[in-house]
């Protein structure tokens, strides 16, 4: 039996090729964990933002002259710096190291303007723009 050495060759490709696939599902496996991770911590980092949008232009209610704000989370922290008139830059970070910071960049309406809307939550439709 096997006196022609036919049946180690055969078993090697098949090793090897069983291998390959296992090393393929693998790593396809790792790369849409670690997408899955990274689209999470965007969202993470979006909603901390909008939250932090939210008591910025409640504090920028009672103190327009405000230039700075930070405010932190369980998963992260916003940093809030002016960079104009009515332009604020909130930038948005989590705890962990898979993605960058986020700078998101919002105009709020002028102190008169604010007076006249009736919904506070409109002014998120102020402009942005989104950097990663």
């Amino acid at each position: 039996m096997n006196q022609r050495g036919a049946i180690l060759p055969s078993v090697i490709i098949f090793v090897f090729l069983l291998a390959t696939v296992m090393i393929g599902t693998s790593r396809i496996y790792k790369n849409q964990m670690q997408q899955m991770m990274l689209t999470e911590n965007y969202y993470l980092i979006h909603t901390m933002i909008a939250l932090s949008k939210v008591d910025f232009q409640r504090q920028l209610v009672k103190s327009p002259t405000l230039e700075k704000a930070v405010f932190n989370f369980e998963d992260g922290k916003v940093e809030v710096d002016r960079e104009k008139e009515n332009v604020y830059v909130f930038i948005g970070e989590t705890k962990s190291d898979l993605s960058n910071p986020i700078k998101v960049s919002v105009s709020f309406p002028n102190k008169e303007k604010a007076n006249t809307k009736s919904d506070p939550a409109k002014s998120d439709e102020a402009t942005e723009a989104n950097s990663e």
